[in-house]
Parts: C-alpha cells; structure tokens; sequence
C-alpha cells in the first residue's frame, strides 16, 4: 500500500501545469483558466477571533471542490505507467495505491520474479516521487 502524505497539499503547481499542457493537450483559454485558478489563492489562520495576513498558496490543489481529486489524479498519473510496466494490477483511489503481484505458493522461481518485479516497481515509483515531489 502506498500511501502518499499530505498528497493534495505538496503537489508542485508547475509539474501539474506543465502535465495538464504537455501530457494532457490542455491550452489556451483553459490552460489559462487553470493557471489562474491554481495560483490566485491565499490563507489566513483565525484564533480568538483574530485573523493573520494572507499567505498566498504556491503547492497543493484546492480540496473540498470537484476538480481537487481530478487535478491530483492527473498530477499522479505517471504512477500508472510506472506500474503498468512492471505489475499486471493495482488499485488507486487518489492519494492511495495498492500494488499486488501473483505467483505459484510452490514456486520458488515464480516467487523470486514476483518479488523482483515489485522490487524494481518501487524503485521506479520511489525515483517518479522524488522528481515530482511527493512523499509516502
């Protein structure tokens, strides 16, 4: 199971931009609307009924609306490929994944390829995540 932490929060707007441009044919009017509508958003903390300045937001994709898990599964989709090419299934819903290999109980062989693919998976995973930023 992979786990990705405070996965919404740490995606790199950039990456995510140049995905939905590059990877996803996403240009013009709507490339701009989503750049806008990634990088014109700030926060504030509220306590005692007192608030903060606005800190503008450069990471993350806005939760609670519907584009939010969209945004998030396209930033990730590389994990797809990654997995395809190494695993015949995997599970994901969002921010958690879910890789399973089957082999022959019996097998020692059939238990060493199995074992070796997962191996090279993770790897392949581990390297994608430090490149676009995310961690488990």
């Amino acid at each position: 199971m992979l786990d990705l932490s405070s996965a919404f929060d740490t995606v790199d707007l950039d990456i995510l931009l140049d995905r939905l441009n590059n990877e996803f044919g996403i240009k013009g009017r709507v490339f701009e609307w989503f750049t806008l509508y990634l990088y014109k958003r700030s926060q504030f903390i509220s306590a005692n009924g007192r608030r903060s300045r606005l800190f503008d937001i450069s990471y993350g994709v806005p939760q609670r609306s519907c584009l939010g898990p969209l945004l998030f599964v396209l930033y990730v989709s590389k994990v797809f490929r990654i997995v395809e090419k190494h695993l015949p299934d995997a599970h994901a819903f969002a921010d958690d994944s879910q890789l399973y290999v089957s082999f022959k109980p019996d097998s020692t062989s059939d238990q060493l390829a199995a074992l070796a693919a997962l191996e090279h998976c993770i790897n392949d995973i581990k390297d994608w995540m430090l490149s676009d930023k995310l961690k488990v």
